[in-house]
């Protein structure tokens, strides 16, 4: 199977404020073909001055650090909260935010919302339901 429908696979940034999960997190992400993390972060600050910014498909960023789509609207961003819902959630997808998922969600639906976000990205006629 290709890595996705383009044959690239998917560029993802991941930020986290929190390592261990962050760790693990990027391990999970990396398992899957169709899906390259550029670089893994710890804050918002750092995400924003990355270097390969510009060439990130999705930010895959925490609740409390989502500033990212001020600096490139091409990015795709899904906000993850650890606690179920977040007040901050509203507000993010309010501001631009592609989707909010909850860090528990189940490792299949995380990477089908990136390849999705990523893919409407690249081909925004794409939703989940083209195959």
């Amino acid at each position: 199977m290709d890595a996705s429908r383009w044959g690239d696979p998917i560029r993802v940034l991941l930020v986290e404020d929190h390592p261990g999960f962050r760790l693990v997190l990027r391990a999970l992400l990396e398992a899957d073909e169709r899906l390259i993390v550029i670089d893994d972060v710890g804050s918002a600050a750092e995400a924003c001055e990355h270097p390969m910014l510009e060439h990130v498909d999705v930010a895959l960023v925490d609740v409390g650090l989502k500033r990212l789509r001020k600096l490139n609207s091409g990015i795709r961003v899904l906000i993850m909260s650890g606690g179920g819902f977040h007040p901050a959630s509203d507000e993010a997808i309010a501001a631009g935010a592609d989707q909010y998922l909850e860090k528990g969600a189940l490792h299949d639906d995380l990477i089908e919302a990136i390849v999705d976000a990523g893919e409407r990205g690249r081909n925004p006629t794409h939703s989940r339901h083209d195959s």
